[in-house]
């Protein structure tokens, strides 16, 4: 704790590492003189738990965009492969080993690197035509081409190695994944376009907030409100809302799966997704996500945010300063 003269005593508090605006899981805290030593609790592997649809592509590798990409995935037969260790293009498991080991890897445009000073996806935000070049392969992959009325930028993204130590497809989600609350990307793409057709409906009466009058042509004093949609427009959902897939629905098939990933800092579990596809002859978005382990913490030893009380949270620190022969 902090002692300020006549305030409050302040705790002070961090995070490692950030997960996407859709994503849940594992995210590891550092409390007082622990965030000091988040970048060492930090160190090690990650793994993810990824919902994958295939025939669609989003600007945001993720629910949350606009579909851009659709593409035929019928001659996708299956999730395992058939042949184990032959390359078939035919299964999702057949392509897999592809992205085994060191690979070169594309973040997505929507992400926090940052090319000449600013994020990518401010480059994203500002612009009304951005394009990421799809030839992975390419020298010059990567690169943002930006265009306005007045003038056209090109700024290259930074291909990165990345190393996925370990990658498996499957048709189901374990418990503690849907329990964490992992969204459900289709009934969310759904209900984003239901609230959005709603809102054109009603946007020509609340485009201006303009003086209203009654029958006699007397002004009432009152005003259209635009305020109501504006806050509408700050977040469509919250983390109660925010639809979920449910634990009865934890079997997949095609064109969903389940994608295992166990890698290294700085992966994009988007741009993996994105790139199976394209391996895969179609396209394919992530369209939910779970973070199961950052370095040696895990889902199953996680502390649930309506459990972040000062009791609980103390309770959970002397318990692994117990279990770590700290105490």
């Amino acid at each position: 704790f902090k002692k300020r003269k006549g305030r409050k005593q302040l705790l002070k508090v961090g995070h490692g590492g950030t997960l996407d605006p859709l994503a849940s899981g594992v995210l590891v805290l550092g409390i007082g003189s622990g965030t000091t030593k988040l970048q060492s609790y930090l160190e090690g592997d990650k793994h993810y738990v990824a919902v994958v649809e295939l025939g669609l592509e989003t600007t945001t590798l993720d629910s949350e965009g606009d579909v851009v990409k659709e593409a035929s995935w019928g001659h996708i037969e299956s999730i395992e492969a058939t042949h184990e260790g032959i390359d078939d293009k035919t299964t999702v498991e057949g392509v897999l080993s592809k992205f085994r080991g060191k690979i070169d890897q594309v973040p997505p445009l929507f992400s926090a690197v940052r090319v000449d000073g600013k994020r990518l996806y401010e480059y994203a935000r500002e612009k009304n035509d951005v394009h990421a070049n799809e030839n992975k392969n390419a020298k010059d992959a990567g690169d943002v081409i930006t265009s306005d009325s007045a003038s056209h930028e090109i700024v290259d993204i930074p291909v990165r190695e990345v190393e996925v130590y370990e990658i498996k497809a499957g048709s189901t989600l374990e418990e503690d994944v849907v329990h964490s609350g992992i969204v459900d990307g289709r009934k969310y793409r759904d209900a984003v376009s239901s609230m959005k057709a709603a809102e054109t409906e009603t946007a020509a009466d609340d485009d201006e907030c303009t003086d209203r009058y009654d029958e006699t042509g007397k002004k009432d004093g009152r005003k259209n409100d635009k305020r109501k949609h504006k806050d509408k427009e700050k977040g469509l959902f919250n983390e109660e809302t925010v639809p979920k897939i449910e634990v009865d629905d934890v079997s997949l098939s095609l064109p969903r799966f389940a994608l295992h990933v166990q890698c290294g800092g700085g992966t994009y579990i988007r741009s993996l997704v994105r790139d199976i596809g394209c391996e895969l002859g179609t396209v394919a978005t992530m369209t939910g996500l779970v973070r199961t382990k950052q370095g040696p913490f895990v889902l199953v030893d996680a502390l649930r945010k309506e459990d972040w009380t000062a009791d609980k949270i103390y309770e959970e620190v002397m318990k692994n300063n117990r279990e770590n022969g700290f105490a």
